[in-house]
Protein backbone atom coordinates (compact mmCIF):
# COMPACT_ATOMS: atom_id res chain seq x y z
CA UNK A 1 0.00 0.00 0.00
CA UNK A 2 2.84 2.41 0.82
CA UNK A 3 4.12 2.10 -2.78
CA UNK A 4 0.63 2.38 -4.22
CA UNK A 5 0.89 -0.94 -6.04
CA UNK A 6 -2.19 -2.96 -6.83
CA UNK A 7 -2.07 -6.61 -5.79
CA UNK A 8 -1.38 -7.72 -9.36
CA UNK A 9 1.72 -5.52 -9.64
CA UNK A 10 3.05 -6.73 -6.27
CA UNK A 11 2.48 -10.34 -7.34
CA UNK A 12 4.36 -9.75 -10.60
CA UNK A 13 7.26 -7.91 -8.90
CA UNK A 14 7.64 -10.53 -6.15
CA UNK A 15 7.11 -13.62 -8.30
CA UNK A 16 4.12 -14.68 -6.21
CA UNK A 17 0.61 -15.46 -7.34
CA UNK A 18 -2.11 -12.84 -6.94
CA UNK A 19 -3.97 -15.28 -4.65
CA UNK A 20 -0.91 -15.54 -2.37
CA UNK A 21 -0.68 -11.75 -2.13
CA UNK A 22 -4.41 -11.56 -1.33
CA UNK A 23 -4.06 -14.26 1.35
CA UNK A 24 -1.10 -12.50 2.99
CA UNK A 25 -3.00 -9.20 3.02
CA UNK A 26 -6.18 -10.69 4.45
CA UNK A 27 -4.67 -13.13 6.96
CA UNK A 28 -1.40 -11.36 7.73
CA UNK A 29 0.45 -14.67 7.68
CA UNK A 30 3.00 -15.86 5.16
CA UNK A 31 5.36 -18.78 4.75
CA UNK A 32 9.06 -18.06 5.10
CA UNK A 33 9.57 -18.19 1.32
CA UNK A 34 6.67 -15.79 0.71
CA UNK A 35 7.90 -13.39 3.41
CA UNK A 36 11.42 -13.49 1.92
CA UNK A 37 10.06 -12.74 -1.57
CA UNK A 38 8.04 -9.79 -0.28
CA UNK A 39 10.96 -8.48 1.78
CA UNK A 40 13.26 -8.69 -1.24
CA UNK A 41 10.69 -6.91 -3.40
CA UNK A 42 10.40 -4.06 -0.89
CA UNK A 43 14.16 -4.14 -0.20
CA UNK A 44 13.65 -4.55 3.55
CA UNK A 45 14.56 -7.17 6.13
CA UNK A 46 11.96 -9.85 6.83
CA UNK A 47 11.77 -8.78 10.51
CA UNK A 48 10.99 -5.20 9.45
CA UNK A 49 8.13 -6.48 7.31
CA UNK A 50 6.70 -8.32 10.33
CA UNK A 51 7.04 -5.25 12.59
CA UNK A 52 5.17 -3.09 10.06
CA UNK A 53 2.33 -5.62 9.97
CA UNK A 54 2.19 -5.85 13.78
CA UNK A 55 2.05 -2.04 14.14
CA UNK A 56 -0.77 -1.83 11.57
CA UNK A 57 -2.68 -4.62 13.34
CA UNK A 58 -2.21 -2.91 16.72
CA UNK A 59 -3.50 0.40 15.31
CA UNK A 60 -6.61 -1.26 13.88
CA UNK A 61 -7.31 -3.02 17.19
CA UNK A 62 -7.08 0.30 19.03
CA UNK A 63 -9.61 1.76 16.60
CA UNK A 64 -11.98 -1.13 17.34
CA UNK A 65 -11.65 -0.59 21.06
CA UNK A 66 -12.38 3.11 20.60
CA UNK A 67 -15.56 2.18 18.76
CA UNK A 68 -16.67 -0.16 21.54
CA UNK A 69 -15.78 2.31 24.31
CA UNK A 70 -17.68 5.08 22.51
CA UNK A 71 -20.72 2.82 22.10
CA UNK A 72 -20.65 1.89 25.80
CA UNK A 73 -20.44 5.56 26.87
CA UNK A 74 -23.23 6.48 24.48
CA UNK A 75 -25.42 3.61 25.73
CA UNK A 76 -24.88 4.48 29.39
CA UNK A 77 -25.55 8.17 28.81
CA UNK A 78 -28.77 7.51 26.93
CA UNK A 79 -29.95 4.78 29.31
CA UNK A 80 -29.53 7.02 32.35
CA UNK A 81 -31.50 9.99 31.02
CA UNK A 82 -33.29 11.53 34.00
CA UNK A 83 -36.93 12.46 33.87
CA UNK A 84 -37.14 16.19 33.26
CA UNK A 85 -38.71 18.03 36.17
CA UNK A 86 -39.81 21.62 35.62
CA UNK A 87 -37.68 24.25 37.32
CA UNK A 88 -35.39 21.66 38.93
CA UNK A 89 -31.72 22.67 38.60
CA UNK A 90 -30.51 19.17 39.53
CA UNK A 91 -32.63 17.59 36.77
CA UNK A 92 -31.30 20.14 34.27
CA UNK A 93 -27.71 19.48 35.38
CA UNK A 94 -28.11 15.71 35.09
CA UNK A 95 -29.66 16.04 31.64
CA UNK A 96 -26.74 18.25 30.58
CA UNK A 97 -24.23 15.69 31.89
CA UNK A 98 -26.03 12.91 30.05
CA UNK A 99 -25.90 14.88 26.78
CA UNK A 100 -22.26 15.73 27.41
CA UNK A 101 -21.39 12.05 27.85
CA UNK A 102 -23.38 11.13 24.73
CA UNK A 103 -21.38 13.71 22.77
CA UNK A 104 -18.13 12.37 24.21
CA UNK A 105 -19.09 8.84 23.18
CA UNK A 106 -19.87 10.03 19.67
CA UNK A 107 -16.56 11.94 19.42
CA UNK A 108 -14.66 8.82 20.49
CA UNK A 109 -16.51 6.78 17.87
CA UNK A 110 -16.12 9.12 14.86
CA UNK A 111 -12.58 8.11 13.78
CA UNK A 112 -13.49 4.46 14.18
CA UNK A 113 -16.68 4.76 12.14
CA UNK A 114 -14.80 6.61 9.40
CA UNK A 115 -12.13 3.89 9.38
CA UNK A 116 -14.78 1.17 9.21
CA UNK A 117 -16.41 2.91 6.23
CA UNK A 118 -13.05 3.32 4.49
CA UNK A 119 -12.36 -0.40 4.88
CA UNK A 120 -15.95 -1.31 3.89
CA UNK A 121 -16.60 -3.01 7.22
CA UNK A 122 -20.31 -2.15 7.18
CA UNK A 123 -21.54 -5.48 8.53
CA UNK A 124 -18.98 -5.51 11.37
CA UNK A 125 -19.94 -1.93 12.23
CA UNK A 126 -23.65 -2.81 12.28
CA UNK A 127 -23.00 -5.83 14.50
CA UNK A 128 -20.91 -3.72 16.89
CA UNK A 129 -23.64 -1.06 17.02
CA UNK A 130 -26.15 -3.70 18.10
CA UNK A 131 -23.92 -5.89 20.26
CA UNK A 132 -22.14 -3.23 22.35
CA UNK A 133 -25.32 -1.64 23.80
CA UNK A 134 -26.86 -5.04 24.57
CA UNK A 135 -23.65 -6.25 26.21
CA UNK A 136 -23.56 -3.02 28.23
CA UNK A 137 -27.05 -3.84 29.51
CA UNK A 138 -25.79 -7.28 30.55
CA UNK A 139 -22.81 -5.82 32.41
CA UNK A 140 -24.94 -3.25 34.20
CA UNK A 141 -27.33 -6.04 35.22
CA UNK A 142 -24.45 -8.13 36.58
CA UNK A 143 -23.13 -5.16 38.60
CA UNK A 144 -26.64 -4.49 39.83
CA UNK A 145 -26.86 -8.10 41.02
CA UNK A 146 -23.37 -8.08 42.59
CA UNK A 147 -24.13 -4.90 44.52
CA UNK A 148 -27.23 -6.56 45.95
CA UNK A 149 -29.61 -4.03 44.46
CA UNK A 150 -31.92 -6.74 43.18
CA UNK A 151 -32.16 -9.31 40.44
CA UNK A 152 -32.33 -8.09 36.87
CA UNK A 153 -35.11 -9.42 34.66
CA UNK A 154 -34.22 -12.63 32.86
CA UNK A 155 -35.28 -11.03 29.57
CA UNK A 156 -32.58 -8.36 29.93
CA UNK A 157 -30.06 -11.04 30.84
CA UNK A 158 -30.96 -13.01 27.69
CA UNK A 159 -30.76 -9.85 25.57
CA UNK A 160 -27.35 -9.09 27.05
CA UNK A 161 -26.06 -12.59 26.32
CA UNK A 162 -27.33 -12.27 22.77
CA UNK A 163 -25.57 -8.92 22.54
CA UNK A 164 -22.32 -10.47 23.75
CA UNK A 165 -22.60 -13.09 20.98
CA UNK A 166 -23.24 -10.36 18.40
CA UNK A 167 -20.32 -8.34 19.76
CA UNK A 168 -18.04 -11.37 19.51
CA UNK A 169 -19.19 -11.88 15.90
CA UNK A 170 -18.41 -8.22 15.13
CA UNK A 171 -14.89 -8.66 16.50
CA UNK A 172 -14.41 -11.67 14.24
CA UNK A 173 -15.68 -9.68 11.26
CA UNK A 174 -13.38 -6.73 12.04
CA UNK A 175 -10.38 -9.04 12.40
CA UNK A 176 -11.26 -11.00 9.28
CA UNK A 177 -11.38 -7.89 7.11
CA UNK A 178 -7.96 -6.58 8.15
Amino acid sequence: MSKGWPQEQLALASGLSVRTVQRVESEGAASLNTAMSLAATFEVDVSELQQTYQLETSRKQKLQYGLFIGLVILTLSLATQPLPLPDDPYSTYMRFMSYFLAGLGILIMIPNVISAFKHKQFFALALASIGAPLTTILLVGVFYLLLGLGKPKWELFALGLGGACILFKSLKKFNKSK
